[in-house]
């Protein structure tokens, strides 16, 4: 088995989108997802991409917010990623930019499954 070669890039909510928009080729670049984890009460981000001639070969972009921060979308850049940014919108229970919630999550189920608070 091939080890992956796994770049990962600190970006901020401010840059982040801009940073993407420069790296991102539709023909050289798949987007895989955007992924939260609760790392102790904070939002870890991460922006997902594969080539496409080497799946072996992952960009990623990463950021670590306050719950309370708002998102931005990569939907203008990459228009599927609106899936991945209402997942993450109604996982965590935070405002992606554009995002409806209660989209994946039905209105009596637990509000932010994910976060590490969250009474199950």
């Amino acid at each position: 088995m091939v080890e992956p070669i796994i770049n990962i890039e600190d970006v901020t909510l401010e840059n982040v989108v801009e940073k993407i928009k420069e790296f991102y080729k539709e023909d050289e670049w798949n987007f895989i997802t955007v992924n939260g984890t609760d790392i102790k009460g904070e939002l870890q981000i991460d922006w997902l991409f594969s080539k496409y001639n080497n799946k072996n070969i992952i960009q990623i972009f990463r950021t670590v917010v306050d719950f309370n921060q708002k998102i931005p979308s990569i939907v203008p850049i990459i228009p599927s990623a609106w899936l991945a940014e209402w997942e993450l919108a109604d996982m965590f229970d935070v405002d992606v930019e554009n995002a409806a919630k209660g989209v994946f999550i039905a209105p009596d189920s637990i509000k932010a499954p994910l976060r590490a608070d969250t009474k199950l």
